[in-house]
């Protein structure tokens, strides 16, 4: 290993918005870094790499670590997207990892971040991001922001970062792209760095079709409504959790059904729960991905759960396991919603 790393980090929202092909296609893109990195000598000399997750809380979940010794891990998502908890986060991981140039020896290269995000905050980010701004003066990283999907909030990525870029389509080619665009970048940012004087601008590699630039000024999306809604629920044949998910088409008051993703557990924690959304609001019901009923049933206890239209009379909460009289719906209804 050259006796200067070039640090980079990976901060990565594992919201619940992030269900489905999101978490899916990071899991595979952090594979596929690693193994293109280790193809390239200069990279494996030098090129170390941390991960650092957010959904309700951000942790860091790899420290910085060489790549030969680097394990991929398999992230799952959860509700909240702690976008100031991460970035608060980073600095700390940095200011404590990333070693300094001092009159007896050179430090590091300066780190590489990249960021992705689908939604926007749910926490108190601005301190965060004023912390960072200030530990950036002088430039102590070059961070790259990604915003993912139609709902990021390039505004608030660009209080991060003067470089954002968005990937509108969340297909498993455009996020396959994204990553061997961002392997290449890592890669010529080490033959760079290992073969000039350390300090020269980067220059990235052309952007995938996938991925576009946001210059200063863009229209970013801005509204008090969410466009999507998240509702938590279970298969009640199986007792397995899974994610319902609605979106708004255009300017709409209501949600129509997407689709629905399976889910590792659910998340009882409250701390952030967004208010209740009434069952009027909702348009249609996603199949529960388990067994496929096309239908949900709401028990006392806040538990949302698939029914089978063909049975009649009682039914049982898979959540709280009371007996509950199975009948349709005669009116509207508030129901529980994940923060997403």
């Amino acid at each position: 290993m050259s006796s200067r790393r070039l640090p980079v980090y990976l901060l990565l929202d594992c919201s619940e918005s992030m269900a489905g092909t999101g978490i899916e296609e990071i899991n595979r893109g952090m594979q596929t870094l690693v193994g293109e990195l280790r193809k390239n000598p200069m990279a494996l000399e030098s090129a170390c790499l941390s991960v650092i997750t957010f959904s309700r809380y951000a942790k860091q979940i790899i420290p910085l670590t060489e790549l030969m010794a680097f394990q991929t891990p398999t992230l799952s998502v959860r509700p909240g997207t702690a976008f100031g908890n991460a970035i608060q986060l980073l600095v700390q991981c940095m200011k404590r990892e990333v070693v300094k140039t001092t009159p007896t020896q050179k430090g590091d290269y300066k780190p590489l971040v990249f960021l992705f995000t689908d939604g926007q905050p749910t926490d108190n980010w601005e301190s965060a991001v004023s912390t960072l701004r200030a530990a950036n003066q002088p430039k102590i990283a070059n961070i790259y922001a990604i915003g993912c999907g139609p709902d990021v909030d390039t505004d608030i990525l660009r209080e991060v970062t003067d470089i954002v870029f968005r990937m509108d389509g969340m297909s498993a080619d455009a996020w396959r792209k994204v990553f061997v665009w961002l392997s290449a970048s890592v890669s010529s940012a080490s033959i760079k760095l290992n073969c000039g004087d350390g300090q020269s601008p980067i220059e990235m590699p052309p952007l995938p079709a996938s991925l576009e630039y946001v210059p200063p000024g863009s229209a970013s999306y801005h509204d008090s409504s969410p466009r999507q809604v998240f509702l938590q629920a279970m298969c009640q044949r199986h007792a397995k959790p899974y994610l319902m998910r609605f979106a708004r088409q255009g300017s709409a008051r209501t949600y129509t059904a997407i689709c629905s993703h399976k889910l590792d557990s659910l998340d009882d924690d409250d701390s952030d729960a967004l208010p209740p959304i009434n069952s009027s609001l909702l348009d249609g019901c996603p199949s529960c991905p388990y067994c496929e009923n096309e239908i949900a049933a709401t028990c006392p206890c806040g538990a949302v759960f698939c029914a089978d239209p063909s049975h009649r009379g009682e039914t049982t909460c898979p959540k709280c396991h009371v007996e509950l009289s199975f009948r349709g719906s005669g009116g509207s209804f508030d129901v529980r919603r994940s923060s997403g």
